[in-house]
């Protein structure tokens, strides 16, 4: 994770594309937050998916449709790439990385084809989501357009 100041924690965008407000992703457990809060990204054509912070991959599916990281003071964020993605079961990922794995900001952990699961699944929108929300006392999201490993995400403020 990277620190500027003493302060703020700024997760990278794991993957690249537009910034979408986490509200708008066609699925109530996500747009409703109940798994936590954060954004989404409409992904570009690259489908490269990269650690957002430095930490521990504490899950990785075996479908490679979602990871989880577990970062510096035990935050914790998800990313689900695309909607109902599980149901592929695989069909369209390609797994980098490996579960129980310490990685660095900008590591490959996933590759997806967009055309497949832009075929298959409901939304390619991709929630990036802050599951421990207890450590958090507020977030900024960036908006517009983020590359993955290069421009910050969230601003984030440790509780």
């Amino acid at each position: 994770m990277f620190w500027f100041g003493k302060k703020n924690l700024k997760l990278l965008a794991p993957l690249s594309g537009r910034v979408v407000p986490l509200e708008e992703v066609p699925d109530k457990v996500f747009a409703g937050k109940m798994l936590g809060d954060g954004v989404a990204i409409d992904p570009d054509d690259d489908g490269l998916v990269v650690a957002p912070c430095d930490g521990e991959l504490v899950a990785l599916f075996p479908t490679g449709h979602a990871f989880g990281i577990r970062g510096h003071k035990g935050i914790e964020v998800l990313v689900h790439i695309g909607i109902e993605t599980v149901a592929l079961e695989g069909e369209g990922f390609t797994l980098i990385a490996k579960a129980g794995s310490k990685v660095k900001a900008g590591d490959p952990i996933v590759r997806f084809d967009k055309a497949i699961v832009a075929a298959k699944a409901p939304s390619i929108l991709t929630p990036v989501i802050i599951t421990t929300g207890d450590r958090v006392k507020s977030f900024k999201a960036a908006s517009g357009t983020v590359r993955a490993g290069k421009d910050v995400l969230l601003d984030i403020e440790p509780a």
